[in-house]
């Protein structure tokens, strides 16, 4: 182990090396907006949704006077506002989405100084579409982990494994000489999820036990498939204090395995993405995640636009308070989650997300009509002996696509029972008409944003 990570290293990162690097090298607030939010977490949730009134007030008259699109939007809707009434005036505003976005990209940003970059949603169920950011933005979102971290107890510079996928977040953070110097500087190891191999999945357990990190960050189901792969060969792993799955659905399979073979206590579950970074986390007395009202405003609204009711499941919309270049006021992420109507136990006086399903186009809807969680289908898939990998994929209304990987091809045809039954309870599920295919494959590939995605809907929600 290097000096950088020993005890002491872990001081000089925390109270002077990162301080000075995000003050005079990067010029940014991320440690002025890390103690806002750690300060804003224990006010009352009147306080809290006032500073939020505040807030998405500024943020609506910025755009109504410097944002082509929405002093268009406006003009047109006739839209009036003010700051006692924004929360109303704001629900006037049409959903804004990724298709808006591409149409009138040109009207939905002004730059205000040079600290803009460009960045691109993952792209998982479709195009990705491009987006602006700023410092303000990037400098409160690295505030936002750096307390859902602190939640799961790893302080500001303790190592840290991160289990990712993005193409972009890996050559950022471990490119040559300079990703690894930045490694070392915030203390996260950087491990490849989109190259998954038996041989490097037995390096990643080997790194983890030399490391030792204190926190483990990564695709839910990504963590899940290195606790399989350790579980099927009998490994011995360190145990960290917590892991945080973040960029997939948690599904109840995953938690069960992830934490008997980590033998870890707490596992977090964050939630977020590139166009608006992380949302919503866990703390470690809730099992809802929590919502920041300094960063976000969020709604769930039904196929119509309008809002439904807490612990009902409909359609995220979240307006973005952090990002003046370009504002996303009212936008449709393309997930299904739910509100809680649950009181906070925690003291955390934030809204609660009781839960998040995963993508619109990752849920399927049946004959009837309903839509229906593919969690389900994921418990039918996950504890049969010889299926290594599975994806399953609504070509249409009535018919489901099974791709699946063996652990042992040659035991197929004892598996006649398994695919009897697991047919069974898709056709309870969807419909007795709905038409079942199995198909055996080498290899699932990632999607585009190297994301294995186990469900897909190739049918259009109207």
């Amino acid at each position: 182990m290097s000096p950088i990570d020993n005890n002491l290293g872990v001081y000089l990162r925390r109270n002077l090396l990162l301080p000075l690097y995000w003050k005079y090298v990067k010029h940014c607030k991320v440690l002025d907006y890390y103690k806002e939010l750690q300060a804003h977490q224990w006010k009352t949730l009147k306080e809290n949704h006032d500073l939020q009134r505040k807030k998405l007030f500024k943020l609506i008259q910025y755009a109504s006077q410097n944002i082509p699109y929405y002093q268009r939007v406006i003009q047109v809707h006739q839209i009036s506002f003010s700051e006692d009434t924004i929360f109303t005036d704001l629900k006037k505003f049409p959903l804004l989405t990724k298709e808006i976005i591409r149409n009138n990209f040109d009207q939905l940003y002004k730059f205000r100084d040079h600290t803009y970059y460009r960045n691109t949603s993952g792209g998982s169920t479709g195009e990705p579409v491009i987006f602006y950011q700023d410092r303000d933005y990037f400098d409160w979102s690295l505030a936002t982990k750096i307390l859902f971290d602190e939640w799961a107890g790893r302080k500001i510079g303790e190592p840290m494994v991160k289990l990712w996928g993005s193409l972009r977040d890996i050559l950022r953070g471990g490119q040559g000489f300079v990703g690894y110097l930045r490694q070392k500087l915030y203390g996260v190891t950087i491990l490849s999820s989109s190259r998954m191999s038996d041989e490097n999945l037995n390096n990643y357990v080997q790194k983890v036990n030399k490391i030792k990190p204190r926190l483990i960050l990564g695709y839910a189901n990504c963590i899940d498939e290195l606790a399989r792969f350790i579980q099927d060969h009998h490994l011995s792993v360190f145990s960290p204090p917590a892991i945080m799955t973040s960029g997939s659905v948690l599904f109840p399979e995953f938690r069960t395995t992830i934490k008997d073979v980590f033998n870890t206590a707490e596992i977090f579950n964050r939630y977020g993405s590139r166009e608006v970074g992380d949302i919503a986390c866990n703390c470690e007395k809730s099992e809802g995640l929590h919502l920041i009202p300094d960063i976000h405003y969020l709604e769930i609204v039904d196929d119509e636009g309008e809002e439904i009711n807490q612990g009902e499941t409909g359609n995220i919309i979240v307006t973005l308070l952090t990002n003046y270049t370009m504002p996303l006021i009212r936008y449709q992420i393309g997930d299904l989650g739910i509100l809680s109507d649950n009181n906070r136990q925690c003291g955390h006086e934030w809204p609660l997300l009781e839960k998040v399903i995963g993508r619109v186009k990752c849920n399927f809807k049946s004959i009837l009509g309903d839509y229906i969680d593919t969690g389900i289908f994921i418990g039918l898939l996950y504890f049969r002996e010889n299926i290594k990998q599975y994806q399953i994929i609504q070509e249409a209304i009535d018919f489901i696509f099974i791709n699946l990987v063996l652990i042992d091809k040659t035991k197929l045809k004892e598996m006649d029972k398994d695919f009897k039954d697991i047919s069974q309870k898709i056709k309870k599920l969807m419909g007795k008409e709905t038409k079942i295919k199995y198909n055996i494959v080498d290899e699932i590939k990632t999607s585009p944003s190297e994301k294995y995605m186990h469900t897909f809907s190739k049918i259009e929600k109207v």
